[in-house]
């Protein structure tokens, strides 16, 4: 079922939003609870983290599980004493469990669609790379950016923004210009890009524009020529299908738990 309404949007490389996709599954029901990840993962398994105003911004560390999982229930008290002001605050660091292998305890707590793992589906060929997890406080951020394979996000715990811009020739040209290091080599090009790929020390992939906060004197490019994005609010149980080479920046609105696949 997942498969024949998302075999449309793979031809045509376009979003799509799948509603409810995973509303009765394991994850729904129990990843809301930081006890049941204590119990069900442990609390001395290594994770990585990252420390800043958003994902992939260069300070990643290495901690117990359980004091990041202290870390949540910690935000989460002080969450729920913040108003409406506080709560949108987009400037403040917050630590991330990002893109960190979906733990083996819980894997079976996501059902992860057929045509991942088979090419009968005619949804690509049926690879599955990886199998990502995604773990925070509200305002955690992955800055605009994208990635070289097809995307499907599961959304399980609280609420995710999610903006979107299409892909064009200029990140083309970027992947192609892709070094072994994973930095572009765009030189001089690099001012005609309204997403700036690889300016400022970042990836061949990831924009150096903070797009809620444009610095239009530094980034004209993005004022004068970025596409009005697609927004899409995703909920507990939700898919978000992203083709591949689509830019897109995410936002948490609350406590978020999401896996990932490529």
């Amino acid at each position: 079922e997942i498969a024949n309404a998302l075999r449309p949007s793979y031809a045509s490389q376009s979003p799509l939003l799948l509603q409810n996709i995973h509303a009765n599954c394991d994850a729904i029901h129990f990843w809301k609870s930081l006890q049941y990840w204590r119990v069900a993962v442990g609390e001395d398994v290594p994770v990585e983290v990252d420390v800043g105003k958003s994902y992939n911004s260069g300070n990643r560390v290495t901690m117990r599980f359980g004091e990041y999982l202290e870390y949540l229930s910690l935000c989460m008290i002080d969450q729920e004493g913040t108003d409406n002001e506080q709560q949108n605050n987009t400037e403040e660091e917050v630590a991330y469990l990002a893109q960190n292998e979906l733990f083996p305890q819980v894997l079976n707590d996501v059902p992860i669609p057929a045509f991942c793992d088979s090419g009968e589906y005619g949804i690509g060929d049926g690879k599955l790379y990886h199998t990502m997890l995604w773990m925070g406080p509200r305002n955690t951020v992955s800055s605009l950016h994208f990635d070289p394979l097809d995307n499907l996000l599961m959304q399980m715990v609280g609420w995710k923004r999610v903006l979107l811009f299409p892909p064009d020739s200029q990140s083309d040209s970027a992947a192609e210009r892709n070094n072994d290091e994973g930095k572009s080599r765009h030189g001089s090009n690099e001012a005609t890009w309204w997403h700036y790929a690889g300016a400022k020390g970042n990836q061949y992939n990831t924009s150096a524009v903070d797009i809620e906060h444009p610095d239009h004197d530094q980034f004209p490019n993005f004022k004068n020529s970025a596409p009005t994005p697609y927004e899409c609010i995703l909920g507990p149980g939700d898919g978000l299908y992203i083709p591949k080479k689509w830019w897109h920046h995410v936002r948490s609105l609350e406590m978020s738990v999401s896996a990932n696949v490529w």
